[in-house]
C-alpha cells in the first residue's frame, strides 16, 4: 500500500473535526478633541458585521458579529455635551449607508438614570436618528475623566459580511467657560419593558398594537427636549399624564415610514428652547406608550422596541439619584453591557 493510500485510509477512519470560527478581532477606539470645532471625536476601527442568514427579519440584527464589545474611555473635557453626528466608512474610506446602524450608545458610568438604577445613556443614535445639535443655550453637563463607554449593534441589509468598518462619532460640546452658561439638562430614558439587565425588544403582532408602562415621577422639573426610538412599523411614542380624572397627552412624537414600513425618522421636540418647557410633577403618575401598525400580515419575533428619551431639567439638581455601584440593578446593567458585544465577538465571522 502506498503512503498516499495509507494517508487517505487514516483520514477516513479519523473522527470528523469541526473547527469553530475564529473570534472576531476586537475593534479599537481612539478618542481625540477637536478644540477648534468643540468636538470630542470617537473613532471606532475594525468593526465586522456579519451577513444575515437567509430569510432573516430586520429584527434579527443581533446575530453573531452584529455588535461590538463595550469600549471604555475617559471623557476628555469639561463643559456641556450638546450634539452628535455619525459617519460610517469601509476600509477603503468609502461611505457606508446609515441603515447599517441599529444603535450606538455612549454610556456614562459616573451618573445614574433617573427612572432606573443603571448607568446614564448620555447619547443614543439609531438608523433613524439624524444628526443631533442642541442650541448653545442647552447642554448635558460633562466633566473631564468621567468613566464612559461606547457600544453598538448593526443590521446588515446586504448579502456579504462587512469587514474593517470605521465609525466616526463626533460629539459637540460647549466649553466650561461659555457665557452665558447653558441650561443644564440630563437625559431621562423610559422604556415599556424593564431594561435592568434585560433585553428590551419584544414580539410585534400583525396589525395595530400599543405597548405602555406606568410610572410615578421621581422629582419635579421640565422637559426641555424629547426624542425616541422605534423599530419598523412604529407609528408614534407618547407620554401621558394619569394624575387627573382622565389621561392627558403631555407630548407625542410621530414617525416617518417608508412604503414597506421601514422606520425612517422619529420626530423630536424642543419645547424648552423656544418656550418654558413642559412641567412634570414629582409624585404624579404618568404613562409612556408606543404604537405600531404591522402591515406585513405576520407576527415578527423580537420586532419591536419603545424608547422615550427626555432632556430633563430638574428643579433641584441635588435631587437626582446618585450612582450606587453596589446596587444589584447597576451591576446587572454593567454586566449586561459587557456581555452583549463580547458574546457576539466570540462567535466570529463567517466567510
Amino acid at each position: 500500500m502506498s503512503p498516499l493510500t495509507v494517508t487517505l485510509a487514516l483520514s477516513l477512519l479519523a473522527p470528523a473535526v469541526h473547527l469553530a470560527p475564529a473570534p472576531a478581532p476586537r475593534p479599537s477606539l481612539a478618542v481625540s478633541v477637536d478644540s477648534t470645532r468643540h468636538q470630542v471625536v470617537l473613532t471606532i476601527s475594525g468593526v465586522e458585521i456579519a451577513a444575515p442568514t437567509a430569510g432573516a427579519h430586520h429584527a434579527e440584527m443581533h446575530a453573531a458579529g452584529g455588535e461590538f464589545p463595550l469600549l471604555r474611555f475617559r471623557w476628555p473635557v469639561n463643559g456641556w455635551a450638546r450634539g452628535a453626528s455619525l459617519t460610517l466608512a469601509g476600509p477603503d474610506g468609502k461611505s457606508l449607508p446609515r441603515e447599517i446602524v441599529h444603535h450606538i450608545n455612549v454610556v456614562n458610568f459616573d451618573r445614574r438614570q433617573l427612572f432606573y438604577p443603571i448607568a446614564e445613556r448620555l447619547l443614543a443614535m439609531g438608523q433613524e436618528t439624524e444628526s443631533i445639535r442642541l442650541p448653545a443655550t442647552v447642554g448635558v453637563p460633562v466633566s473631564a475623566s468621567m468613566a464612559m463607554g461606547v457600544i453598538g449593534a448593526f443590521h446588515n441589509p446586504g448579502h456579504t459580511a462587512l469587514r474593517g468598518v470605521v465609525l466616526t462619532l463626533r460629539i459637540d460640546y460647549s466649553p466650561a467657560n461659555l457665557v452665558p452658561r447653558p441650561i443644564s439638562v440630563l437625559p431621562a430614558y423610559l422604556d415599556v419593558r424593564d431594561p435592568v439587565g434585560n433585553d428590551v425588544d419584544f414580539d410585534l403582532p400583525a396589525g395595530r398594537s400599543r405597548f405602555s408602562y406606568d410610572f410615578v415621577m421621581p422629582l419635579t422639573g421640565r422637559i426641555i427636549g424629547a426624542g425616541g426610538h422605534l423599530h419598523n412599523f412604529g407609528t408614534g411614542i407618547e407620554l401621558l399624564d394619569l394624575g387627573g380624572p382622565r389621561e392627558k397627552s403631555v407630548i407625542r412624537l410621530g414617525t416617518a415610514l417608508a412604503r414597506d414600513g421601514s422606520i425612517l425618522k422619529v420626530e423630536r421636540a424642543l419645547p424648552g428652547v423656544s418656550g418654558k418647557g413642559i412641567r412634570l410633577e414629582g409624585g404624579r403618575r404618568y404613562r409612556v406608550a408606543g404604537e405600531y401598525d404591522n402591515s406585513s400580515g405576520q407576527s415578527i419575533a423580537h420586532g419591536a422596541m419603545v424608547h422615550l428619551i427626555l432632556l430633563f431639567a430638574p428643579d433641584r439638581e441635588d435631587g437626582w439619584p446618585a450612582v450606587a455601584t453596589a446596587d444589584p440593578g447597576f451591576k446587572r446593567d454593567t454586566d449586561r453591557l459587557e456581555e452583549m458585544g463580547n458574546a457576539a465577538a466570540m462567535h466570529g465571522m463567517p466567510d
